[in-house]
């Protein structure tokens, strides 16, 4: 009869044996499925950032370049006023002057209004700059933020599931002690 009930143990527990390792194979496979779900999830919200920031760079293209336009247009129309101001003084002074003054004038002139003009031109792209600037960081900021709120959800969900997986696991080792 101990033969018949040692048998029937033995039984029993390569019986226990088997569903525990074809449990822990179930366990081990779902924490893969689980791992390889996090990082398709990770990839996704990954991508659907590098998308939001191009879908920005393609809006800020065409402002940015409708502000040059504009700030050239206005370099273009102080430019002219400065000219014709200038020729306006010079015509002027000529009619005062000599001719000998006046022909030295008018080459001083012409060098005059090439260095205004330089100059204007360097502080109108100054300008320029500064508000594309930010333009740009304006348009970026919302697009930072939501990857600064997205990207650590991301994470938290990833850390969950494998938490998870491992309390599962540990609750049919238990049971299966137990």
């Amino acid at each position: 009869m101990t033969d018949s009930s040692n048998k029937e143990d033995f039984r029993k527990i390569s019986e226990t044996q088997q569903r525990l390792d074809i449990l822990i194979e179930h366990v081990e496979s779902r924490k893969e499925a689980l791992e390889e779900e996090i990082q398709e999830h990770l990839h996704e919200s990954l991508a659907n950032a590098r998308d939001s920031m191009e879908l920005i760079q393609e809006n800020i293209a065409p402002k940015v370049e409708k502000a040059i336009h504009t700030k050239m247009e206005e370099i273009d129309r102080k430019m002219r006023r400065l000219n014709e101001d200038s020729l306006d003084a010079v015509r002027e002074e000529l009619e005062k002057a000599t001719p000998e003054i006046s022909e030295t004038i008018l080459a001083d002139l012409d060098k005059l209004v090439a260095e205004n003009t330089r100059f204007v031109k360097m502080e109108i792209l100054n300008e320029v700059k500064e508000e594309l600037k930010k333009t740009i960081q304006a348009a970026l900021t919302p697009v930072e933020q939501k990857l600064d709120r997205e990207l650590p959800t991301a994470k938290t969900f990833s850390i969950l599931s494998i938490g998870l997986t491992s309390l599962a696991l540990l609750g049919v080792v238990w049971l299966l002690i137990r």
